[in-house]
Protein backbone atom coordinates (compact mmCIF):
# COMPACT_ATOMS: atom_id res chain seq x y z
CA UNK A 1 0.00 0.00 0.00
CA UNK A 2 1.37 3.52 -1.11
CA UNK A 3 1.50 5.76 1.97
CA UNK A 4 0.73 9.39 1.91
CA UNK A 5 2.81 10.76 4.65
CA UNK A 6 6.20 8.60 4.11
CA UNK A 7 6.72 7.62 0.43
CA UNK A 8 4.60 9.96 -2.09
CA UNK A 9 4.88 13.12 0.07
CA UNK A 10 8.34 13.79 -1.23
CA UNK A 11 7.56 12.59 -4.82
CA UNK A 12 3.96 13.64 -5.60
CA UNK A 13 3.94 17.17 -5.82
CA UNK A 14 0.89 19.53 -6.74
CA UNK A 15 1.57 22.87 -8.55
CA UNK A 16 0.37 25.69 -6.66
CA UNK A 17 -1.44 28.81 -8.22
CA UNK A 18 2.04 30.50 -8.13
CA UNK A 19 3.94 27.45 -10.12
CA UNK A 20 5.37 26.68 -7.12
CA UNK A 21 5.59 22.74 -6.11
CA UNK A 22 4.58 21.24 -2.80
CA UNK A 23 3.29 18.45 -1.20
CA UNK A 24 -0.57 18.53 -0.84
CA UNK A 25 -0.45 18.29 3.09
CA UNK A 26 1.40 22.44 2.98
CA UNK A 27 -1.41 23.55 0.46
CA UNK A 28 -4.40 25.41 0.95
CA UNK A 29 -7.63 25.03 -1.15
CA UNK A 30 -9.61 27.90 -1.34
CA UNK A 31 -13.56 27.59 -2.05
CA UNK A 32 -14.16 31.07 -3.37
CA UNK A 33 -11.34 31.03 -5.73
CA UNK A 34 -11.44 27.59 -6.46
CA UNK A 35 -7.18 27.36 -6.60
CA UNK A 36 -4.71 26.11 -4.71
CA UNK A 37 -2.87 28.27 -2.46
CA UNK A 38 0.80 27.91 -0.74
CA UNK A 39 2.57 29.35 2.59
CA UNK A 40 3.66 31.95 0.35
CA UNK A 41 0.26 32.88 -1.67
CA UNK A 42 -1.35 33.71 2.04
CA UNK A 43 -1.39 36.58 4.30
CA UNK A 44 -0.38 34.87 8.18
CA UNK A 45 -1.93 36.79 10.88
CA UNK A 46 -1.51 36.88 14.52
CA UNK A 47 -4.31 35.65 16.89
CA UNK A 48 -2.54 35.27 20.27
CA UNK A 49 0.44 34.46 22.00
CA UNK A 50 1.00 31.75 24.45
CA UNK A 51 3.50 29.99 26.21
CA UNK A 52 3.90 26.61 25.20
CA UNK A 53 4.65 25.31 28.79
CA UNK A 54 2.14 26.75 31.24
CA UNK A 55 -0.09 27.10 28.41
CA UNK A 56 -1.16 31.00 29.52
CA UNK A 57 -2.35 32.90 27.42
CA UNK A 58 -1.09 36.60 26.93
CA UNK A 59 -2.51 39.47 25.01
CA UNK A 60 -0.44 41.03 22.15
CA UNK A 61 0.21 44.28 24.08
CA UNK A 62 1.73 42.53 27.32
CA UNK A 63 3.70 40.04 25.15
CA UNK A 64 5.26 43.13 23.44
CA UNK A 65 6.25 44.80 26.84
CA UNK A 66 7.36 40.99 28.21
CA UNK A 67 9.54 40.85 25.10
CA UNK A 68 7.75 38.34 23.82
CA UNK A 69 8.88 35.43 26.62
CA UNK A 70 7.09 34.07 29.60
CA UNK A 71 7.60 35.72 33.11
CA UNK A 72 7.05 32.18 35.08
CA UNK A 73 9.08 29.85 33.14
CA UNK A 74 12.93 29.22 32.22
CA UNK A 75 15.02 27.54 29.63
CA UNK A 76 18.08 25.50 30.73
CA UNK A 77 21.18 27.81 29.54
CA UNK A 78 23.26 24.08 29.02
CA UNK A 79 20.67 22.16 27.17
CA UNK A 80 17.50 24.13 25.98
CA UNK A 81 15.07 22.02 28.04
CA UNK A 82 12.63 23.27 30.22
CA UNK A 83 13.63 23.90 33.98
CA UNK A 84 11.40 22.55 37.02
CA UNK A 85 10.65 24.02 40.11
CA UNK A 86 11.67 21.42 42.61
CA UNK A 87 11.72 21.22 46.31
CA UNK A 88 14.25 20.50 49.19
CA UNK A 89 15.15 20.75 53.24
CA UNK A 90 17.36 23.21 54.70
CA UNK A 91 18.79 23.32 58.06
CA UNK A 92 18.48 26.76 59.51
CA UNK A 93 19.68 27.80 63.45
CA UNK A 94 16.02 27.70 65.29
CA UNK A 95 15.10 31.41 66.59
CA UNK A 96 13.46 30.06 69.90
CA UNK A 97 16.04 31.24 72.81
CA UNK A 98 17.16 28.43 75.13
CA UNK A 99 19.94 26.79 77.06
CA UNK A 100 20.37 25.32 73.42
CA UNK A 101 22.09 27.67 70.88
CA UNK A 102 23.07 24.98 68.45
CA UNK A 103 19.37 24.11 68.14
CA UNK A 104 18.70 24.03 64.21
CA UNK A 105 15.37 23.40 62.09
CA UNK A 106 13.91 22.44 58.88
CA UNK A 107 12.94 25.19 56.23
CA UNK A 108 11.59 24.13 52.86
CA UNK A 109 13.23 26.48 50.43
CA UNK A 110 12.83 25.81 46.26
CA UNK A 111 15.74 26.13 42.86
CA UNK A 112 15.24 25.35 39.49
CA UNK A 113 16.77 22.01 38.17
CA UNK A 114 17.13 20.42 34.68
CA UNK A 115 15.70 17.08 34.26
CA UNK A 116 17.87 16.19 31.24
CA UNK A 117 21.63 17.39 31.91
CA UNK A 118 21.06 17.95 35.54
CA UNK A 119 21.90 21.72 35.66
CA UNK A 120 20.13 23.92 38.77
CA UNK A 121 20.15 27.60 39.78
CA UNK A 122 22.75 26.68 42.95
CA UNK A 123 25.28 25.95 39.86
CA UNK A 124 25.78 29.54 39.54
CA UNK A 125 24.94 31.07 42.82
CA UNK A 126 21.33 32.17 42.56
CA UNK A 127 19.82 31.50 46.32
CA UNK A 128 16.82 29.35 46.57
CA UNK A 129 13.71 30.83 47.81
CA UNK A 130 10.82 30.09 50.03
CA UNK A 131 7.81 30.55 47.93
CA UNK A 132 7.87 28.56 44.34
CA UNK A 133 5.64 31.27 42.52
CA UNK A 134 6.95 34.84 42.33
CA UNK A 135 10.24 36.41 40.04
CA UNK A 136 13.82 34.79 40.49
CA UNK A 137 17.06 36.81 41.01
CA UNK A 138 17.90 38.18 37.64
CA UNK A 139 21.17 39.11 35.97
CA UNK A 140 21.33 42.61 35.03
CA UNK A 141 22.71 43.89 31.52
CA UNK A 142 26.18 45.67 31.67
CA UNK A 143 24.50 47.70 28.59
CA UNK A 144 21.01 48.22 28.93
CA UNK A 145 21.03 51.92 30.03
CA UNK A 146 22.83 52.19 26.26
CA UNK A 147 20.51 50.28 24.45
CA UNK A 148 17.46 52.36 26.24
CA UNK A 149 19.04 55.60 25.35
CA UNK A 150 19.88 54.63 21.81
CA UNK A 151 16.06 53.37 21.28
CA UNK A 152 14.92 56.42 22.57
CA UNK A 153 16.97 58.27 19.92
CA UNK A 154 15.51 56.30 17.06
CA UNK A 155 11.90 57.02 18.67
CA UNK A 156 12.04 60.74 18.31
CA UNK A 157 13.55 60.83 14.60
CA UNK A 158 10.67 57.93 13.88
CA UNK A 159 8.60 60.46 15.27
CA UNK A 160 9.30 63.47 13.69
CA UNK A 161 9.81 62.45 10.37
CA UNK A 162 6.23 60.92 10.39
CA UNK A 163 5.20 64.11 11.08
CA UNK A 164 7.36 66.14 8.55
CA UNK A 165 5.52 63.00 5.76
CA UNK A 166 2.30 64.05 7.51
CA UNK A 167 3.04 68.18 7.20
CA UNK A 168 3.95 67.34 3.68
CA UNK A 169 1.37 65.64 2.56
CA UNK A 170 -1.12 68.43 4.29
CA UNK A 171 0.48 70.97 1.55
CA UNK A 172 -0.19 69.07 -1.67
CA UNK A 173 -3.88 68.44 -0.50
CA UNK A 174 -5.46 71.63 -1.74
CA UNK A 175 -9.59 72.72 -0.36
CA UNK A 176 -11.01 74.38 -3.08
CA UNK A 177 -14.63 73.97 -1.06
CA UNK A 178 -14.44 77.68 0.18
CA UNK A 179 -14.27 79.46 -3.32
CA UNK A 180 -17.95 77.80 -4.43
CA UNK A 181 -19.14 79.86 -1.19
CA UNK A 182 -19.47 83.30 -3.11
CA UNK A 183 -19.62 86.64 -0.13
CA UNK A 184 -22.76 87.47 -2.01
CA UNK A 185 -24.25 84.79 -1.41
CA UNK A 186 -25.59 83.71 2.01
CA UNK A 187 -24.18 80.82 3.50
CA UNK A 188 -27.38 78.62 4.39
CA UNK A 189 -25.36 75.90 6.21
CA UNK A 190 -22.47 77.35 7.43
CA UNK A 191 -20.22 75.41 4.91
CA UNK A 192 -18.37 78.39 4.25
CA UNK A 193 -17.03 79.24 7.37
CA UNK A 194 -15.83 75.43 8.60
CA UNK A 195 -13.76 75.02 5.51
CA UNK A 196 -11.92 78.15 6.14
CA UNK A 197 -11.31 77.18 9.68
CA UNK A 198 -9.85 73.73 8.82
CA UNK A 199 -7.82 75.03 5.63
CA UNK A 200 -6.50 77.73 8.80
CA UNK A 201 -6.29 74.84 11.52
CA UNK A 202 -4.41 72.13 9.03
CA UNK A 203 -0.98 73.95 9.18
CA UNK A 204 -1.12 74.21 13.03
CA UNK A 205 -1.76 70.68 13.81
CA UNK A 206 0.82 69.66 11.62
CA UNK A 207 2.99 70.44 13.79
CA UNK A 208 1.72 68.26 17.24
CA UNK A 209 2.07 65.52 18.45
CA UNK A 210 -0.53 62.96 19.21
CA UNK A 211 -0.03 63.74 22.61
CA UNK A 212 -0.67 67.48 21.99
CA UNK A 213 2.83 68.89 22.22
CA UNK A 214 4.72 70.21 19.86
CA UNK A 215 7.33 69.34 18.22
CA UNK A 216 10.63 71.42 17.73
CA UNK A 217 12.10 71.50 14.54
CA UNK A 218 15.43 71.48 16.29
CA UNK A 219 17.61 68.51 15.64
CA UNK A 220 18.09 65.99 17.79
CA UNK A 221 21.43 65.11 19.20
CA UNK A 222 22.58 61.57 20.72
CA UNK A 223 23.95 61.81 24.14
CA UNK A 224 27.41 60.08 24.87
CA UNK A 225 27.70 58.92 20.99
CA UNK A 226 30.11 56.56 20.44
CA UNK A 227 33.56 57.14 18.90
CA UNK A 228 35.70 54.89 16.81
CA UNK A 229 38.93 54.18 18.43
CA UNK A 230 42.15 53.06 16.82
CA UNK A 231 44.06 51.52 19.29
CA UNK A 232 42.24 48.48 21.03
CA UNK A 233 42.59 46.98 24.80
CA UNK A 234 45.41 44.20 25.33
CA UNK A 235 44.12 41.22 26.87
CA UNK A 236 44.88 40.51 30.35
CA UNK A 237 47.65 37.77 31.12
CA UNK A 238 45.07 35.71 32.89
CA UNK A 239 44.53 34.34 29.00
CA UNK A 240 47.81 33.53 28.53
CA UNK A 241 49.35 31.81 32.13
CA UNK A 242 46.09 29.85 32.40
CA UNK A 243 45.66 26.59 31.20
CA UNK A 244 42.41 26.24 29.06
CA UNK A 245 39.63 23.47 29.97
CA UNK A 246 37.22 23.53 27.17
CA UNK A 247 34.84 21.99 29.48
CA UNK A 248 34.57 25.26 30.90
CA UNK A 249 33.98 27.10 27.99
CA UNK A 250 30.82 27.35 26.60
CA UNK A 251 29.49 26.29 22.92
CA UNK A 252 28.48 28.94 20.27
CA UNK A 253 25.20 28.16 20.60
CA UNK A 254 24.61 28.94 24.09
CA UNK A 255 26.69 32.08 23.66
CA UNK A 256 24.23 33.27 21.05
CA UNK A 257 20.79 32.62 23.18
CA UNK A 258 22.47 34.99 25.55
CA UNK A 259 23.40 37.94 23.42
CA UNK A 260 23.17 40.76 25.78
CA UNK A 261 25.66 39.36 28.08
CA UNK A 262 28.03 37.43 26.64
CA UNK A 263 29.39 34.42 29.02
CA UNK A 264 32.39 33.42 28.78
CA UNK A 265 32.49 30.71 31.24
CA UNK A 266 29.64 27.80 32.23
CA UNK A 267 29.23 29.36 35.47
CA UNK A 268 28.35 32.72 33.90
CA UNK A 269 24.73 30.91 31.91
CA UNK A 270 21.57 32.50 33.38
CA UNK A 271 18.56 30.28 33.18
CA UNK A 272 16.48 32.37 30.42
CA UNK A 273 12.80 33.19 29.83
CA UNK A 274 10.81 30.67 27.54
CA UNK A 275 9.65 31.87 24.34
CA UNK A 276 6.14 32.49 24.01
CA UNK A 277 4.24 30.51 20.32
CA UNK A 278 1.49 32.28 18.21
CA UNK A 279 -1.52 30.90 16.97
CA UNK A 280 -2.09 31.93 13.42
CA UNK A 281 -4.71 32.35 10.72
CA UNK A 282 -4.21 31.69 6.86
CA UNK A 283 -5.97 34.45 4.80
CA UNK A 284 -5.94 34.29 0.68
CA UNK A 285 -4.30 37.28 -0.94
CA UNK A 286 -7.09 37.28 -3.47
CA UNK A 287 -10.41 37.27 -2.09
CA UNK A 288 -9.23 37.75 1.81
CA UNK A 289 -11.34 34.84 3.22
CA UNK A 290 -10.19 32.39 6.13
CA UNK A 291 -8.19 29.09 4.77
CA UNK A 292 -7.11 28.25 8.45
CA UNK A 293 -7.97 29.53 11.93
CA UNK A 294 -7.52 27.91 14.99
CA UNK A 295 -9.27 28.15 18.21
CA UNK A 296 -8.42 30.77 21.12
CA UNK A 297 -7.68 27.95 23.67
CA UNK A 298 -4.16 27.52 23.85
CA UNK A 299 -4.37 23.70 25.10
CA UNK A 300 -6.51 23.12 22.28
CA UNK A 301 -5.42 21.70 19.15
CA UNK A 302 -8.50 22.11 17.03
CA UNK A 303 -9.51 24.11 13.94
CA UNK A 304 -12.33 26.82 13.39
CA UNK A 305 -11.76 26.73 9.57
CA UNK A 306 -9.34 24.33 8.08
CA UNK A 307 -9.30 24.37 4.44
CA UNK A 308 -6.83 22.40 3.08
CA UNK A 309 -5.68 20.88 0.31
CA UNK A 310 -5.51 17.07 1.50
CA UNK A 311 -9.76 17.47 2.22
CA UNK A 312 -10.69 18.88 -1.09
CA UNK A 313 -8.34 18.04 -3.92
CA UNK A 314 -7.77 13.72 -4.85
CA UNK A 315 -4.72 12.25 -3.71
CA UNK A 316 -2.46 11.04 -6.16
CA UNK A 317 -0.18 7.77 -4.88
CA UNK A 318 2.48 5.54 -6.60
CA UNK A 319 1.52 2.10 -5.41
CA UNK A 320 3.17 -0.30 -7.75
CA UNK A 321 6.94 0.62 -9.27
CA UNK A 322 8.71 -2.13 -11.48
CA UNK A 323 12.04 -2.69 -12.32
CA UNK A 324 12.74 0.23 -14.43
CA UNK A 325 15.19 -0.90 -17.62
CA UNK A 326 16.77 1.65 -20.25
CA UNK A 327 15.03 1.83 -23.95
CA UNK A 328 12.10 -0.40 -22.20
CA UNK A 329 8.36 0.08 -21.49
CA UNK A 330 7.38 -0.61 -17.82
CA UNK A 331 4.02 -0.35 -16.09
CA UNK A 332 3.61 1.96 -13.32
CA UNK A 333 0.48 1.64 -11.35
CA UNK A 334 -1.36 5.17 -9.98
CA UNK A 335 -4.32 5.08 -7.56
CA UNK A 336 -6.33 8.04 -6.89
CA UNK A 337 -8.95 8.81 -3.89
CA UNK A 338 -11.60 11.13 -4.42
CA UNK A 339 -12.03 12.58 -0.56
CA UNK A 340 -15.18 14.46 -1.33
CA UNK A 341 -18.46 13.03 -1.85
CA UNK A 342 -19.20 14.08 -5.29
CA UNK A 343 -18.30 12.80 -8.81
CA UNK A 344 -14.60 13.87 -9.98
CA UNK A 345 -13.44 14.31 -13.62
CA UNK A 346 -9.10 13.83 -13.61
CA UNK A 347 -8.06 14.09 -16.94
CA UNK A 348 -3.99 12.76 -17.58
CA UNK A 349 -2.34 15.18 -19.72
CA UNK A 350 1.37 13.80 -21.94
CA UNK A 351 4.35 14.80 -20.89
CA UNK A 352 5.98 17.27 -23.07
CA UNK A 353 9.62 18.08 -23.60
CA UNK A 354 11.92 20.77 -25.61
CA UNK A 355 13.15 19.50 -28.47
CA UNK A 356 16.52 20.77 -27.74
CA UNK A 357 16.51 18.77 -24.33
CA UNK A 358 15.77 15.36 -25.44
CA UNK A 359 18.33 15.88 -28.68
CA UNK A 360 21.08 16.38 -25.85
CA UNK A 361 19.77 13.70 -23.18
CA UNK A 362 19.23 11.15 -26.24
CA UNK A 363 23.47 12.42 -27.38
CA UNK A 364 24.37 11.94 -23.50
CA UNK A 365 22.22 8.25 -22.87
CA UNK A 366 23.99 7.10 -26.56
CA UNK A 367 27.32 8.10 -24.98
CA UNK A 368 26.75 6.59 -21.57
CA UNK A 369 25.17 3.07 -22.46
CA UNK A 370 27.61 1.95 -25.69
CA UNK A 371 28.80 -0.66 -23.41
CA UNK A 372 25.35 -2.12 -22.93
CA UNK A 373 24.78 -2.25 -26.75
CA UNK A 374 25.86 -6.37 -26.71
CA UNK A 375 23.59 -7.02 -23.86
CA UNK A 376 21.00 -5.47 -25.51
CA UNK A 377 21.59 -7.56 -29.01
CA UNK A 378 21.26 -10.48 -27.76
CA UNK A 379 18.19 -9.67 -25.50
CA UNK A 380 16.67 -8.77 -29.10
CA UNK A 381 18.20 -12.14 -30.69
CA UNK A 382 16.38 -14.06 -28.30
CA UNK A 383 13.34 -12.35 -28.82
CA UNK A 384 13.03 -12.61 -32.43
CA UNK A 385 13.85 -16.27 -32.02
CA UNK A 386 11.31 -17.32 -29.64
CA UNK A 387 8.55 -14.72 -31.82
CA UNK A 388 9.60 -16.97 -34.94
CA UNK A 389 9.26 -20.57 -32.88
CA UNK A 390 5.71 -19.28 -31.90
CA UNK A 391 4.47 -18.87 -35.55
CA UNK A 392 5.54 -22.29 -36.63
CA UNK A 393 2.84 -23.41 -33.93
CA UNK A 394 0.62 -21.21 -35.13
CA UNK A 395 0.91 -22.32 -38.77
CA UNK A 396 1.08 -25.95 -37.23
CA UNK A 397 -2.07 -25.91 -35.52
CA UNK A 398 -3.74 -24.41 -38.67
CA UNK A 399 -2.97 -26.96 -40.89
CA UNK A 400 -4.35 -29.80 -38.46
CA UNK A 401 -7.38 -27.60 -38.47
CA UNK A 402 -7.69 -27.66 -42.38
CA UNK A 403 -7.32 -31.51 -42.86
CA UNK A 404 -9.85 -32.40 -40.30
Amino acid sequence: MASTFFGDSSHVLLTCSCSALSPAARLYFCRHCIKLRCPLCVSHEVDSYYCPNCLENMPSAEAKVKKNRCANCFDCPSCGNTLSTRATAVAIQSDKGGDDSKATQAKKVYYLACGFCRWSSRDIGIEDKSVASGAWQEQDSPAAKRVNTLVEYYRQLAQKEKMEREKNKLTKRRNYMHLSFTPTRKDKFGLSSLTRRKSSLSYLTASFSPKGKEMADEAFSLRNPSVAVEEVETLPEEFYNKPLILENVPHLSQRLCQPDFQPGAIGDLHPRHKHLLAKRSQRCRECEHNLSKPEFNPSSIKFKIQLGAVYYVPMLRISNVPVLRFGKEAQVTLSLTNPVENLLKVTLLKFEQDQKDTAKDDDAQDKENKPDQNVDNSDNKTEKEEQKKMKKKKRKMRRKEKMK
